[in-house]
């Protein structure tokens, strides 16, 4: 059996500073979780505020990808589309259970 994310899509009160941070300034955060991954903080920080879905999507198939996680692309759109804040605090707390947030 793969890997499972470390929190699941409703399951951000587990980190109540990380689920703050998503519904208070989302675009903020999808910039940490970029900055986080080696992206550019600004550039998808930006895009989050024109098309909120696409960033989220993005990362959130990255730190799949990069932990070996189980899932799909088509499963990261659906996550990004319908309940954004969620997808963008879980992989904001994947990271950082991971010891990749700087």
């Amino acid at each position: 059996m793969g890997n499972e994310w470390k929190q699941g899509m409703c399951g951000c009160m587990g980190d109540c500073s990380t689920c703050c941070c998503g519904l208070m300034c989302g675009s903020c955060l999808a910039g940490q979780n970029a900055s986080d991954m080696s992206k550019s903080y600004p550039l998808y920080c930006i895009l989050h505020c024109l098309f909120p879905c696409i960033p989220i999507m993005l990362l959130r198939s990255e730190a799949r990808e990069k932990y070996g996680i189980e899932g799909s692309t088509a499963g990261d759109a659906a996550a990004a589309f319908c309940c954004n804040p969620c997808a963008n605090c879980q992989v904001a707390v994947e990271i950082k259970e991971r010891g990749d947030h700087q």
